[in-house]
């Protein structure tokens, strides 16, 4: 209900009630004052009908005693008249059918020379005015009614005045006085409404429409000031008020929006989480890159629904938990978790948190590391691991170089001294022409090892690929001991991929198996082709995995070679990019102790690819 309606009928009621009030109050007042006026006249009449009585009695004029009683009751307004003995039996009335009754009550209230009037029933004519007047004993009336303290009362003269007139006369003037009332109480209420709706209601109305427009985003509203009193100054008040809103929104909105042009210019994910109830706050461009999604769908987000894809919290006793870790301001904590992009796929993620104290609460600001972009092999990684292979390449070509020198000194001697023999000539050359291709071999299957990855995948010959890539390692293998057999299947499966991920592919798994094998061995490299699929199995005998670690061997960065050496952690997370990439799959199979195989399957290229 609106304030004017509000005003209108609390006016309404207080005025009515009022009016009702004082009405009452005044009928009850206007009808006292008509009794006792009533009453009073009533008493003088009674007097003089007194003196008559007395006279006709002292005459013992019986009949004209009766006659004046009889006279007397049909006065107007008069409903009756009596005259009782001092017992109470009437003797003499206006109407013949109350003599010889007895009124024992009206004798047992009386008192010489006391007169008493009341409203009372009568007996079928209504309610009356009921007037009693004791007639006392006098010194004349002695020889009659005897000894004035025997007998101090000689009757008692009753008077019943209609009072239906003495209620009209009442009604009729509350009902003016009403009237009256009512017509000043409708003028003061117009007026007073008049009032309130110019001065107050109207103005409070205008404030209210500009209050809502401010809370609606409107920063613009004022609210009009009309007179210089209460209200115009609190439509001044406000006006202020919106101005300083106005200009603190702006300067928080402009601290905002910088501070997110920070974290959106951090390469990190960042995100703000409140700790009493997981809520995120706040999140950088990263972050929402990361996973896949919209600032709207992560702001006001649970962090563990946001980032985990779970509906309650993280079990801390399965994971660390930044949340629930940190309990201090000031106080850090590192750890890796596996996140769950918008597609599904989970995202390896390495979290950097620190508690913080913000206006009474306590925050949890996590800078979240994509460990998956740290696999996405580049040229320069690629050139990273080539460079492991530099020692065996080196060895590979210095022979052949060592041979055709030899060969060149040996053409360049037998020139000076005259002595070129063509038939020795020729075979030198035919020697250096063989090592020439050896040469040029290898650095063509370095090449191509080294090549960047194409955009478009083409039709690879699986069998090549491994053998060109294998053999750039056998200095590396003999080096340490390890024969290395080839198994490729003779249909010799293609495969729909880039060729220099394929032999990167295959350097990585073969690479491992050497360090798996720091004391030497066997490892096959083998390949099996299919209608649908074409499958590479890398299998070594080295000291194998441990139960515990088959899990963890394609995560980013977690590295553990038998050979003891510190390795970067990305080669088989290298492998899976690859392998996922062209829509294949990885499988390890490991004996402690006994070795590890490495099993590939990749679609085949449909016939005429």
């Amino acid at each position: 209900m609106s304030l004017s309606r509000r005003i209108l009928r609390q006016v309404l009621l207080v005025a009515g009630g009022a009016s009702l009030l004082f009405g009452i109050l005044f009928l009850a007042l206007y009808r006292d004052q008509l009794e006792r006026e009533r009453a009073a006249t009533s008493e003088q009449v009674n007097r003089l009908l007194r003196v008559a009585l007395e006279n006709a009695m002292l005459k013992r004029d019986v009949p004209g005693l009766r006659d004046i009683v009889h006279q007397l009751g049909q006065q107007p307004g008069i409903a009756g008249v009596m005259i009782l003995s001092p017992h109470g039996e009437v003797r003499f009335a206006s109407a013949d059918g109350q003599l010889g009754r007895t009124f024992p009550e009206l004798t047992a209230e009386t008192r010489p020379g006391v007169t008493v009037s009341r409203f009372v029933d009568g007996n079928g004519r209504g309610d009356v005015l009921r007037s009693v007047n004791p007639v006392p004993n006098q010194l004349p009336c002695i020889g009659c009614h005897g000894p004035i303290d025997l007998h101090p009362i000689n009757g008692i003269l009753v008077v019943d005045y209609e009072a239906k007139t003495i209620r009209h006369a009442a009604y009729r003037s509350a009902a003016l006085f009403s009237a009256a009332g009512i017509a000043v109480l409708g003028l003061t209420l117009w007026s007073v409404w008049g009032l309130l709706r110019r001065r107050v209601i109207a103005p409070l109305g205008r404030l209210d429409a500009a209050a809502n427009a401010l809370a609606a985003g409107n920063l613009a509203t004022r609210a009009p000031v009309g007179e210089a009193d209460e209200i115009g100054r609190l439509a001044a008040s406000f006006n202020g008020m919106a101005a300083r809103l106005a200009e603190q929104i702006g300067r928080s909105e402009k601290q905002q929006h910088y501070l997110q042009q920070l974290l959106d210019g951090l390469p990190d994910g960042v995100r703000v989480i409140r700790q009493s109830d997981f809520r995120v706050l706040a999140a950088n461009r990263a972050y929402c890159r990361q996973l896949g999604v919209t600032p709207e769908q992560v702001l006001g987000a649970a962090c563990h629904r946001s980032s985990h894809g779970r509906e309650v919290p993280c079990a801390p006793t399965m994971v660390i938990c930044p949340v629930h870790e940190l309990q201090r301001d000031g106080q850090a904590v590192k750890c890796r978790h596996h996140h769950r992009a918008a597609d599904g796929r989970e995202l390896p993620v390495e979290v950097h948190a620190v508690r913080l104290q913000h206006e009474g609460e306590a925050l949890i600001v996590e800078s979240i590391i994509d460990l998956s972009l740290a696999v996405r092999h580049s040229q320069e990684q690629r050139l990273s691991e080539l460079g492991l292979l530099a020692a065996g390449i080196a060895h590979e070509i210095h022979n052949p170089l060592g041979s055709m020198r030899l060969a060149v000194d040996g053409l360049l001697r037998g020139l000076r001294n005259g002595q070129a023999d063509p038939q020795r000539l020729a075979g030198y050359l035919e020697m250096m022409s063989v090592e020439i291709d050896r040469c040029t071999g290898i650095t063509q299957r370095l090449l191509l090892l080294s090549r960047l990855p194409q955009q478009i995948p083409q039709v690879v010959d699986l069998n090549r690929a491994i053998g060109d890539t294998v053999s750039l390692l056998d200095f590396d293998a003999r080096s340490h001991g390890i024969v290395q057999h080839l198994a490729l299947d003779a249909a010799k499966p293609r495969v729909l991929a880039d060729d220099s991920d394929l032999r990167m592919l295959v350097l990585n798994l073969v690479q491992n198996a050497h360090h798996a094998m720091p004391r030497g061995g066997e490892l096959t490299v083998r390949t099996l082709g299919g209608e649908t699929e074409a499958v590479l199995e890398v299998i070594d005998g080295g000291c194998g995995i441990p139960d515990e670690a088959v899990g963890r061997i394609f995560d980013p960065f977690y590295s553990r070679r038998a050979d003891g050496e510190g390795g970067t952690g990305l080669g088989l997370t290298i492998c899976k990019s690859i392998v996922e990439r062209y829509g294949g799959r990885i499988e390890v199979a490991s004996r402690e102790g006994v070795g590890t195989t490495f099993r590939v399957i990749l679609p085949v290229a449909k016939v005429g690819a």
